[in-house]
């Protein structure tokens, strides 16, 4: 039975990652009007309501970590549709976080804490909740699914829909910001949310039908839950101490949990080092990295997700301070550029699939990494005007000499989408074909977490990297220059803003180098079918 719906199944596993995917950014978009709905006090809710969108990020990737060796354990049906019904409800709590969550929240704080709690700050911590709800059945999702993939296609049929799987992951977060941004436009906030249940109650009904039958691919064992709260602590302090020291590049010191954090984070990972050996089930066998194709395709996930951060960093930083625009044109600007490179990349995930099936891994890896090589050493030779030719061309027009600059941005932004995208397919049928059949669940979700790290990683480095040059060039500029020379000053921001986009791309590029090495050391094919 299984065999006769291949196609129909990824269908319908792949919609509801696509809309946890999207709401994994949609927030972004409409933050401010769920600030203005709740009456949230900017000056002491506003870092409170960015958790909303942190909160989300965290949960999501803790419940990769362990949700996907639970599909190998308890079955892929019932922990996928466990998934939906958690994102459901997440949803719902979310959509009516005004209402009956915020008055639950504001009688808990009484009896927790006493006092009349600011119930505009409840409705944001119900909020919150709800996000984080969502997220852990949203980020479970995904893994599943992969692993899914595994078991309905062979070996050397995996690739395609393994790359279309990551296509549509992708492609939620890159099109959540935009859907966000045009629906609340012409609906309140929470309709966005509320369109979630129905779509997730249909998709609930039609997968529990398609996947009835279904072979159960249970392995057999426990749950290693020691493990999957040692690794959920290890991801939440590096996410945690990671921001506090990107916070920190742009203050004088970094917040007082930074340190804790990543040292919290450093002797949880040791200790799940130290238990995986011992445990009879491990979350993570450690073993799986003596085959080369896991080992190579797991270092490289972790160097194309900090390429991946340079290029969503980039464009930003370049826009928002060379293009002498407003703040709301430059944010429009960025956007349409960021979809040069985003939108690339989701849909390359799917031919990449396709290449790997004819290619091989190593062939299909390698070319798109050297493809995004290309695309960064294109960006580092960005000039500084043209970023205000890009303003010009999207906001108003602009001459032939302004498109042509923003071709050349584009060129540089498309190919690094492009080689990113090619390499998702080869890389998750790399790690999962290299496992046993026990084992698919955890090795899908390995492949986002290592690509998550990268990104992370990355986005502190770069901030910091990024500030610390940008102070230093605009010294070395407005050395002997007046603070009243405005004209002076504002050609030095533009220099450093220039400059900093360049050497970050060079640094993008150099990483993408150090990526070959494992893309040539994996395997064609599988040295066996698993």
């Amino acid at each position: 039975m299984m065999k006769s719906r291949p196609a129909l199944i990824l269908a319908l596993v792949c919609l509801p990652v696509f809309v946890g995917a999207l709401d994994l950014t949609i927030i972004s978009a409409v933050l401010p009007a769920v600030i203005a709905d709740l009456n949230i006090p900017l000056q002491t809710g506003l870092d409170d309501a960015a958790w909303a969108v942190n909160g989300y990020l965290l949960a999501y990737a803790v419940s990769m970590t362990f949700m996907g060796r639970v599909s190998d354990v308890w079955g892929r049906r019932r922990v996928y549709l466990i998934c939906l019904a958690i994102f459901f409800a997440g949803s719902w709590w979310v959509a009516a976080s005004g209402g009956a969550p915020a008055q639950l929240a504001y009688q808990v704080a009484r009896l927790l804490v006493g006092g009349r709690p600011d119930r505009s700050l409840m409705a944001l911590y119900a909020l919150i909740f709800g996000r984080v709800v969502q997220a852990f059945g949203a980020g479970a999702m995904v893994p599943v699914s992969m692993a899914l993939v595994a078991d309905l296609y062979p070996p050397q049929r995996r690739a395609l829909p393994l790359g279309i799987v990551g296509a549509v992951d992708t492609a939620g977060w890159v099109l959540g910001h935009l859907y966000g941004g045009i629906a609340v436009q012409f609906f309140a906030w929470p309709f966005l949310f509320w369109i979630n249940l129905p779509v997730v109650a249909l998709m609930f009904g039609l997968t529990a039908w398609a996947l009835r039958g279904l072979p159960s691919m249970q392995s057999d064992g426990r749950v290693d839950w020691i493990g999957a709260g040692l690794i959920s602590l290890t991801l939440v302090g590096l996410n945690l101490g990671l921001g506090a020291g990107a916070d920190a590049a742009a203050s004088a010191s970094p917040p007082p949990y930074a340190a804790p954090a990543l040292l919290i984070a450093a002797i949880c990972f040791v200790l799940f080092l130290w238990a995986e050996r011992r445990a009879t089930n491990p979350l993570l066998s450690l073993r799986v990295f003596a085959e080369r194709n896991v080992s190579a395709a797991s270092g490289m996930n972790l160097l194309i997700g900090f390429c991946l951060m340079v290029g969503l960093v980039s464009v930003p930083l370049f826009i928002n301070v060379a293009g002498g625009a407003d703040s709301g044109q430059s944010a429009l600007v960025s956007g349409y550029l960021l979809s040069a490179f985003t939108v690339p990349m989701a849909l390359a995930a799917v031919p990449g699939g396709w290449l790997t099936g004819k290619l091989g891994y190593r062939w299909t890896a390698a070319s798109g990494v050297l493809i995004a090589l290309i695309g960064f050493i294109l960006m580092s030779r960005w000039q500084s005007e043209m970023a205000g030719q890009a303003v010009a061309v999207f906001v108003g027009g602009g001459t032939p000499e302004a498109v042509n600059g923003i071709l050349q941005m584009i060129a540089g932004l498309l190919l690094g989408g492009v080689g990113l995208g090619l390499t998702v397919a080869p890389i998750g049928a790399a790690v999962i074909n290299g496992v046993s059949e026990s084992q698919r669940g955890m090795a899908s979700a390995l492949v986002i977490i290592l690509r998550l790290i990268g990104m992370s990683v990355s986005i502190s480095a770069l901030t910091a990297y990024g500030l610390r040059r940008s102070t230093e060039i605009s010294r070395q500029l407005l050395e002997g220059v007046a603070l009243t020379d405005f004209a002076r000053l504002a050609e030095a921001a533009l220099q450093a803003a220039t400059r900093v986009t360049a050497e970050m791309a060079l640094i993008a590029a150099a990483v993408c180098a150090v990526a070959l090495v494992p893309a040539l050391i994996l395997r064609r094919r599988d040295a066996g079918v698993r």
